[in-house]
């Protein structure tokens, strides 16, 4: 299963790097999830280039591993962008860490599963 993550910000792509690279520092998550980060593209002629993160996810255990990676990276971050995680044709954007949030991104990565 295919997942893309973006970050609504305007740090310049910080965050989307902070967060890559605290999900390939995940042991667990990398175990079954290969993450790699998208070179930017342009979305449309209204805005500039988006990055993405790309995780090829193998197994459902990632799902879970991804949501608990994505739930501590937010906690010690005071950032309050939106983050979009895309799996197929269906988004979920979050933007915090609560538990209503990390439901959502299971959800969402389990019916990618199904």
């Amino acid at each position: 299963m295919r997942v893309q993550v973006s970050i609504e910000t305007d740090d310049g792509g910080t965050a989307l790097t902070d967060l890559y690279r605290w999900l390939r520092q995940d042991s667990e998550l990398r175990r079954h999830a290969e993450v790699r980060l998208l070179p930017p593209r342009q979305t449309s002629s209204f805005m500039g280039a988006v990055e993405v993160i790309e995780l090829v996810v193998s197994q459902g255990i990632a799902a879970a591993n991804l949501a608990v990676a994505y739930a501590t990276w937010r906690q010690g971050r005071a950032m309050g962008g939106a983050i979009t995680i895309t799996v197929g044709e269906v988004s979920v954007t979050v933007k915090d860490g609560s538990e209503e949030s990390i439901r959502r991104i299971v959800e969402l990565l389990q019916s990618g599963n199904d």
